[in-house]
């Protein structure tokens, strides 16, 4: 079924080059996020490596490691959407307040459709806010995984564990993204 996916990853990369990608930007607010990533099932996490961006303080929400608190920051979705040689892609950039890249999670065909379109619509459609910024930041990982958002001591709690079990086509999917930034699949 998703075999037009497998050959090349080449395109998959968002800084890849004669692909024309389609952007929507949707407001949303970090809670919210929290809150619907845990549908989504097994996605490809790209943290960006700031230290600044895990310094943010959202009421009521906590990351449940530091590696996911660049989530706390995102003030902006921007689905993205491109159709390359080896079929269509969509990821999303998690932009802060300033527009700056927080992180990157890309769907998979292990990812759970129905929650990606879910989280999609939690967001506000606006008006492109801001354009690719050239201080966005570099990109610190590369992770599979499953999230879960729970509430402890009257905190929302986002979290996330590896992924129990991913595809061979979306393992292969999933190195291509991440050798594309430089980065190993842990």
């Amino acid at each position: 079924m998703f075999g037009w996916l497998a050959t090349h990853v080449a395109h998959v990369c968002p800084h890849a080059t004669g692909v024309a990608v389609e952007r929507r930007w949707l407001r949303i607010a970090p809670q919210r996020l929290a809150r619907c990533l845990p549908a989504t099932g097994c996605v490809l996490y790209l943290p960006c490596a700031s230290s600044a961006l895990a310094e943010r303080i959202v009421p009521g929400l906590l990351a449940g490691s530091r590696e996911l608190a660049p989530l706390l920051c995102v003030h902006w979705l921007v689905a993205a959407s491109a159709i390359g040689s080896d079929g269509p892609h969509e990821w999303l950039e998690c932009r802060g307040r300033d527009g700056r890249l927080c992180a990157r999670l890309h769907l998979l065909p292990d990812s759970d459709y129905l929650g990606w379109d879910a989280l999609l619509t939690a967001g506000l459609p606006v008006h492109a806010a801001a354009g690719q910024r050239p201080d966005d930041e570099r990109i610190a990982a590369a992770r599979l995984l499953d999230f879960r958002c729970g509430r402890l001591a009257g905190f929302e709690v986002l979290d996330a564990r590896p992924a129990a079990q991913v595809s061979t086509l979306s393992g292969r999917i999933a190195r291509g993204i991440a050798q594309a930034e430089g980065l190993a699949l842990h």
